[in-house]
């Protein structure tokens, strides 16, 4: 096998397996209607469909119109033997056969129709490549859109789609490479080249802003690129500093033992992840739990089905948010109904809604009453589960010891780590990286997510339902006219114990006594001009808020909404127009400057494709500033750029061979693609690697009709 083959076989299982990784990650999207053995088949028989028409030099029009046909042939094929089965063996089974088929059927037809198609063109022009590298980048960033804003919907932790983000780049960077025979063949792969070098750069910046933006408010809270908001997971820090911005004015009315305003709950638990928001909750109580509470605010009032827990009371509050993610949904234990607001026009505020909420009321004496909890099997598995970690089960048995009642020993884990740990911003590395046993067992200083930790695995290890809560702990002496500031330092995390009849009640083993030798003030500084300031304009609008009912206005359809949603699109690019106008503008320069070079991938005409060679040398040489005179023939330019060792007189005779004579065949195709590289070579020896970047970024002449 020739060398040149071997390298060819190499870049095909390369581009595939990029291919199959990005389409694998589409398919995680839609895994419940779509079958992996059946996707897998699809993009095996794709392959092998390009495989086919470009061996069996097809055109591209007919190789489109098979691309096109053969799902609904083998679909076909397949439900004449479904129809042959059902009249050999007739029964439910075979009766749905049809249906099944379709609904794996009809999802698989896309990354079908891509497998086959980039296959093709990429075996019929090894130019494709560039191309595909660039609807790939395309691809890659659809499928982890919702992964944006530090939000992991895919894997179980960030860190890992970088590190599969940064080796998609690495490998797209040596199929480019590859392709290119070990050289930067065009300014089209030195682009690319430059492009993935930035995007390496740019996890790595990203990476380092997660990773320490998660450090700041208590490891809870996390600046986005437009808002603050909670992190879904909690990791433990080594270190954490606190930020004092305020986030949003709250007020209530109605009886509470204390404040705790619920952001997150974080019922599911790993030894890698920690605890996270879980989407597998089990039901509990009525069959409803948390999965039933939202986490976003809706767009009208919204009633959330009451479990009526015993002892617990109504409390109204209203949150106007300042510097929050405005869809995040804040309320305390348990919200019953939330009631969105219109605002008013120039407010200081981002959202402002409604809650209603039933809180418990209940007292230790009734508490103590409680036996263990009554739970089905999965739930109790489920919300003890706390990695079998050995040592805290046998630490949470000697701070038990004594303890007979349910209460008893929840109350004894809590009171241990309150008077037996110190509050630190600074918790230390744990030389084995279990930054959990670290705290318990060495350092005995952690901030209230090390806190809410040990207490929740503590209390599962003992056979007690017990989950993670995020969100704001506020100080009651804090208030002014019942409004409260809420700030990113009071950003906590606590713990919720379930207690049958009584529900998830809140436990807070947070200490208050600091390590030793810090200087940190667990009072808040209220900016009270600022307050009053805010203050005023809540009352004097307060005639203002009307309850957003999108269900109830009057939208004349679907058109509405769309403009409303155009509308918010357009106010979310002004915000970071800083970002969207140098994409657009590097977006523009893309589609200019290589449109003759895509048009000369998809011709199949010799003479064409040596006219958009042509025409793509000249968009070249003008973003240099080598400009055609207006009087100038194209040999006299040719041989005006020749006395600058710029050598385009050989493709420009081959260009001027094509147009004009009456023969042009292969061979001389051929010599006009030598001559083009040869062109390119010179260009690139010539001028240094800055200047063609600059010439690539120089928008003028980049849609000339008088090019070619």
């Amino acid at each position: 096998m020739m060398r040149g083959e071997k390298q060819g076989i190499v870049i095909f299982l390369m581009r595939n397996l990029v291919l199959y990784f990005l389409l694998y990650n589409a398919f995680l999207h839609v895994k419940d209607i779509l079958n992996l053995i059946f996707f897998s088949s699809a993009f095996l028989i794709a392959l092998l469909a390009s495989i086919w028409m470009e061996k069996s030099r097809l055109r591209a029009l007919p190789a489109l119109v098979i691309t096109a046909v053969l799902p609904f042939v083998f679909r076909m094929v397949f439900f004449l033997v479904f129809n042959l089965q059902q009249r050999i063996s007739p029964g439910i089974y075979t009766d749905f056969l049809n249906l099944f088929f379709d609904t794996n059927f009809y999802p698989a037809i896309v990354p079908f129709y891509i497998v086959c198609l980039f296959n093709f063109l990429a075996l019929r022009s090894s130019r494709f490549i560039s191309v595909e590298i660039l609807l790939n980048s395309l691809l890659l960033v659809a499928v982890f859109w919702s992964d944006s804003n530090f939000r992991t919907t895919l894997y179980s932790h960030p860190v890992e789609v970088a590190i599969l983000v940064t080796i998609f780049i690495i490998v797209e960077l040596v199929i480019l490479l590859l392709a290119n025979r070990g050289r930067f063949g065009s300014v089209f792969s030195f682009l690319w080249i430059v492009i993935g070098v930035s995007l390496l750069l740019m996890i790595f910046l990203f990476g380092r802003y997660s990773e320490g933006a998660v450090k700041t408010g208590g490891g809870l809270m996390k600046p986005t690129f437009f808002r603050f908001d909670f992190s879904q997971y909690i990791k433990l820090e080594s270190e954490i500093d606190l930020s004092d911005d305020l986030v949003m004015l709250f007020r209530k009315e109605g009886p509470s033992q204390r404040i705790l305003l619920r952001r997150f709950i974080l019922s599911g638990y790993s030894e890698k992840r920690g605890f996270f928001v879980s989407e597998k909750a089990p039901k509990l109580r009525g069959n409803i739990d948390e999965t039933d509470i939202p986490t976003t605010v809706p767009d009208s009032p919204l009633v959330i089905k009451d479990p009526e827990y015993r002892d617990r009371a109504r409390v109204k509050q209203e949150f106007f948010f300042i510097n929050f993610d405005p869809s995040s949904l804040i309320a305390m234990n348990y919200p019953i109904r939330v009631v969105p607001l219109t605002n008013w026009d120039s407010s200081s505020f981002l959202r402002i809604y409604r809650v209603v909420s039933k809180v418990t009321t209940v007292l230790p004496l009734e508490l103590e009453d409680v036996k263990k909890p009554k739970m089905s099997v999965d739930a109790l598995k489920y919300y003890t589960n706390y990695g079998n970690d050995q040592l805290i089960r046998d630490l949470a048995l000697r701070v038990t010891r004594g303890e007979v009642t349910y209460y008893g020993k929840i109350k004894a884990i809590e009171r241990y780590l309150k008077d037996n740990y110190f509050y630190s911003l600074k918790p230390g590395i744990a030389k084995d990286g279990n930054q959990l046993h670290h705290f318990l067992f060495v350092s005995k200083k952690g901030y209230c997510s090390y806190f809410a930790f040990a207490m929740a695995l503590m209390c599962r290890s003992l056979g007690i339902p017990a989950r993670v809560a995020v969100g704001f702990f506020v100080n009651p002496r804090m208030e002014v006219l019942n409004f409260y500031e809420i700030r990113a330092n009071q950003a906590h995390a606590w713990v919720e114990v379930y207690f049958n009849r009584y529900g998830w009640i809140e436990f807070d083993p947070t200490s208050e006594n600091l390590a030793p030798g810090e200087n940190l003030r667990f009072g808040y500084n209220i900016d009270l001009p600022k307050l009053a300031k805010l203050i005023e304009e809540i009352l004097n609008n307060q005639d203002k808020l009307r309850v957003q009912n999108l269900k109830e206005e009057n939208f004349t359809g679907g058109a509405n909404r769309l403009g409303k949603a155009i509308a918010r699109g357009a106010r979310l690019i002004a915000d970071i127009w800083y970002i969207v106008l140098p994409l657009l503008y590097l977006l523009y320069l893309v589609i200019a400057k290589l449109r003759c070079l895509l048009m000369f991938l998809f011709s199949g005409n010799g003479r064409m494709r040596v006219k958009y060679l042509y025409c793509h040398l000249l968009i070249i040489l003008y973003g240099l500033g080598y400009v055609k005179r207006s009087r100038e023939t194209k040999l006299e330019y040719a041989d005006r750029l020749g006395s600058r060792e710029i050598n385009i007189v050989g493709f420009t005779s081959c260009y001027l061979k094509s147009v004009f004579d009456d023969v042009f065949d292969e061979s001389d195709y051929h010599e006009a693609l030598r001559e083009y590289r040869s062109a390119i070579g010179s260009i690139r020896r010539v001028l240094p690697w800055y200047r063609r970047v600059l010439g690539f970024l120089n928008p003028l002449h980049a849609l000339s009709k008088k090019l070619g």
